[in-house]
């Protein structure tokens, strides 16, 4: 176990200074070692939101590969706006171990990342694009939950990141 950490450490360090140090609209958050009772009530996220960009949304999972008897991973958003008006849906999510099955899902329009680290997989993918916010800026809260015991089971670590890029002036 003391392996994995050390291994886990490194790498979530490195993906979280290029997120951080590029792009002030950019931003990933992880929440390591999530349990059963921390998914299935919910892991909030924060997303600055501001006028005048576009942004780009995606998850990441890193599931215990031992537990892959299932294809795929259920996880419930709901994101609440800066007036509080809350919007709600549930996603499920391919689960991608190798190239083939990325290729089947469509390589690169699926938006799907992986990797495997030992005993741990870890996926990405992307949830929603072309997001502005010309009405309503400020502060958006992202809340991610799983109800399927399966997955409750077997979910190690969730992340959240998002990304935005200045709208073209014309």
């Amino acid at each position: 176990m003391g392996t994995r950490r050390r291994y886990l450490l490194p790498v979530l360090c490195a993906i979280l200074l290029a997120a951080s140090c590029s792009n002030p609209y950019e931003q990933l958050s992880l929440v390591l070692l999530t349990d059963k009772d921390q998914l299935q009530g919910g892991i909030s996220f924060d997303m600055m939101l501001e006028q005048g960009y576009s942004y780009s949304t995606a998850v990441v999972c890193r599931i215990d590969a031992g537990m892959l008897l299932k294809e795929n991973v259920e996880l419930a958003f709901e994101v609440i706006s800066p007036n509080h008006e809350s919007f709600k849906e549930t996603v499920i999510f391919p689960l991608v171990q190798n190239e083939r099955q990325r290729a089947a899902l469509g390589s690169d329009t699926a938006q799907i990342q992986y990797k495997r680290h030992g005993g741990w997989l870890d996926n990405q993918w992307g949830w929603r694009s072309g997001i502005t916010c010309d009405t309503l800026p400020g502060r958006w809260r992202v809340i991610i939950s799983s109800k399927n015991d399966m997955d409750l089971k077997r979910i190690r670590a969730i992340g959240f990141s998002y990304k935005g890029i200045a709208d073209e002036q014309e």
